[in-house]
């Protein structure tokens, strides 16, 4: 499953950061497309856009100004500061046309720059639930393949949502795997036929993350800054979200705040776990990690997995977009397990990870 996106623009390039998320936007969210579109043109001649996300244009890939803009906007929204621009909203309930939206949200960036600015220098975290149909099919391979508990650990977790991929539900031709009461069911999440059997039982013994600004899902501001992060017009999308965050309520898992990702990693790989296998996942994490973290993050990962097996084996399940080999953008999971360290290609999808793809 792949797609088209012009070529990233260089850092500094704000109107054509804004064109190339907008152009990620595609038709599925038509309402963000438009208002990334008007931005853009707004910044490029000069508009109250061009000063506001001048702090996040050297890094676009880190920084995400597109994302950053259309979050703090849709924040406004739903908390009631922007009724004007709420009736383009299908989130707060809005039903007039799209096209409108950009006059009322260009005159609340002049009155109220300073409202915006403040929103704006909270990081991009969105927590897609749709995710969770990667990690749970890694899940199943990995319990059908070793017969062993899982001990998962997340990087850039956010507020956690996804440790509790199994305790969501995932619908298949009329039958629930995975949380079979759970308050978010996933309908038809996947594509193809899977390596394994779905219905595998997946046991999580622990549920752990990271992440440099956790939010925490039982606090109202945490929540708000979640459901801001989700497109406006994909109110499917909030619905899950929502109904993940009741899963949360649920089931405990903890989430620590560090900005040592490698730090972090290493001191819970060297805690003994034996009858387990430990899996590291994260989704769409790389590109907001700087270079040469990154890098400690792989060799730390290959030096433990090497000396790992037996009882205690370690894998590894990323969900991060890369290029397919007729160079168009997909965001691929691959599954890797030590101490053979050979990644696998479970499955391709979008970037919001429904439907998944099988590879096969």
């Amino acid at each position: 499953m792949s797609f088209d996106l012009p070529p990233f623009p260089a850092p500094g390039d704000l109107p054509g950061h804004l064109r190339w998320q907008a152009a990620g936007c595609g038709d599925r969210a038509p309402l963000s497309r438009a208002l990334l579109r008007a931005a853009a043109d707004d910044a490029e001649s000069g508009g109250p856009t061009a000063a506001l996300l001048a702090p996040y244009v050297d890094r676009p890939a880190a920084d995400a100004p597109g994302l950053r803009f259309l979050a703090a906007a849709h924040y406004l929204v739903l908390n009631g500061s922007l009724p004007e621009l709420a009736r383009f909203y299908p989130s707060a309930g809005g039903t007039e046309p799209f096209d409108g939206a950009w006059e009322p949200l260009h005159k609340a960036l002049i009155e109220r720059p300073d409202e915006f600015a403040a929103r704006l220098t909270a990081p991009v975290q969105t927590n897609e639930t749709g995710r969770a149909a990667a990690l749970y099919g890694g899940l199943a391979v990995l319990t059908h393949h070793t017969g062993l508990p899982i001990r998962l650990l997340e990087i850039g977790a956010s507020a956690g949502l996804n440790l509790r991929a199994d305790r969501f539900g995932y619908r298949v031709d009329g039958t629930v795997y995975g949380g079979q009461d759970s308050p978010l069911i996933l309908d038809e999440p996947f594509r193809g036929i899977p390596p394994v059997p779905l219905g595998t039982r997946v046991s999580v013994v622990e549920r752990r993350g990271c992440d440099p600004h956790p939010l925490d899902p039982a606090d109202a501001e945490h929540r708000r800054r979640l459901e801001s992060l989700v497109w406006a017009e994909q109110v499917n999308r909030l619905e899950r979200l929502r109904a993940a965050i009741a899963v949360a309520g649920r089931v405990p898992a903890e989430v620590d705040r560090t900005a040592d990702t490698a730090g972090w990693l290493a001191d819970r790989l060297a805690e003994a776990s034996p009858g387990t296998v430990t899996l590291v996942w994260h989704s769409v994490v790389q590109s907001y990690v700087d270079h040469d973290a990154w890098r400690a993050i792989e060799a730390l990962l290959d030096e433990v997995g090497e000396h790992t097996g037996g009882d205690a084996p370690l894998a590894r399940l990323a969900f991060e977009p890369e290029t397919d080999e007729d160079g168009r953008g997909r965001f691929a999971a691959r599954l890797t397990l030590w101490p053979d360290g050979t990644s696998h290609l479970l499955g391709t999808t979008n970037g919001h990870g429904i439907p998944f793809a099988w590879a096969g």
